[in-house]
């Protein structure tokens, strides 16, 4: 049942946009502030779109002039905290090093799908679909669990509940919840589309799961290695589907494996380093032949022979690709643009 988005302000809350940086001759062409504690950027409907998971709003980056130039609100992050979150205790005690730090970010995830952009209602449980040139919600379908990540194939929006341990298919046009896919104790996380393909991240149980899109079922699971010691598991994250292989991201086993598509047996892992960022918040793009890694440096690697190409010095917690260049959050809470082939990728 559609449910019209009544408590939803479509309100363009930044009167003057910021510019951009100017461009220099390094990777970095530019850099533009957006709101609080930004999320993973999108790229698409001609704009980089980026959720501010701190204060429940999303900016909208134009790639031709690299200024932010419309912020709208998804929803009110101060009363949502104060609901959800303040009852666990402080922001210490409930916002130790687990997911549970993303448990009030509002929203904690964009995708675009049909001529709208989709972002997480976390507070309502629900996804909310806004005009991507006015803001205003056009659309507010509940989905009956708390939204971690999006992702969009052609006639659904796919949406992962790690705090609920559901999977969640959206059919747009109807505006329905066509499938809930339960996984008890396995904390869905990072969504991936390949096609017909749906991979999820399982981030407690350690395993990647592949959904059957015409089906909606599950048709494999893939269990990820770890190291000894390996208290917690391998703790899969952040997915980047290619043509001929899906990467995952261990972020407690510091390492990165792939999977193929065609056996769905893990055929390589390599070490990467340990994750340097925040708690459930990670994000892998490719461009080319080359898969970019957050963290402390950004890091390339090779796709054609699952190695590590090279590093940038540069700080970055999530990233997203489009418009031919990288677009990076930063821990200083800015959206860095960057030319991949200034970084070095081939």
């Amino acid at each position: 049942m559609k449910r019209r988005a009544s408590i939803i302000a479509a309100a363009v809350v930044c009167a003057a946009c910021t510019k951009a940086a100017p461009p220099s001759l390094g990777p970095v062409l530019a850099t533009v502030a957006v709101g609080a504690r930004p999320g993973t950027p999108v790229a698409g409907l001609g704009a980089v779109w980026v959720p501010n998971t701190g204060d429940g709003t999303v900016s909208k980056i134009d790639p031709s002039t690299n200024r932010r130039v419309a912020t709208w609100r998804v929803g009110d992050a101060a009363a949502f905290y104060t609901r959800v979150c303040e009852p666990f205790g402080s922001v210490h005690s409930f916002m130790g090093t687990t997911f549970n730090v993303r448990r009030c970010d509002l929203p904690s995830a964009v995708v675009t799908h049909a001529n709208l952009l989709w972002a997480a209602g976390n507070d309502t449980n629900s996804i909310v679909g806004l005009d991507p040139t006015s803001g205003r919600p056009r659309v507010t379908i509940p989905i009956g669990v708390t939204p971690f990540d999006l992702a969009a194939d052609d006639s659904s929006v796919w949406v992962t509940s790690y705090w609920d341990d559901a999977i969640v298919r959206v059919d747009t046009a109807s505006e329905k919840v066509v499938a809930t896919i339960r996984e008890p104790g396995q904390g869905p996380s990072g969504v991936a589309v390949s096609g017909n393909t749906i991979w999820v991240a399982n981030s407690r149980a350690g395993t990647v799961v592949r959904i059957d899109g015409p089906s909606n079922q599950v048709t494999a699971t893939v269990s990820l290695p770890c190291h000894q010691p390996c208290p917690i598991g391998p703790t899969p994250l952040a997915l980047a589907a290619t043509a001929n292989a899906l990467w995952v991201r261990n972020e407690q086993s510091g390492t990165l494996s792939r999977i193929d598509p065609t056996t769905n047996q893990v055929v390589a892992t390599i070490d990467i380093g340990a994750f340097d960022g925040r708690a459930g918040l990670d994000a892998m793009a490719v461009t080319s032949s080359t898969l970019w890694l957050t963290g402390v440096n950004l890091q390339r690697v090779d796709t054609r022979s699952t190695t590590v190409a090279g590093t940038l010095d540069m700080n970055a917690f999530s990233l997203g690709s489009g418009f031919g260049s990288l677009w990076v959050t930063d821990v200083q809470g800015r959206i860095q643009r960057i030319d991949p082939l200034r970084a070095g990728a081939r």
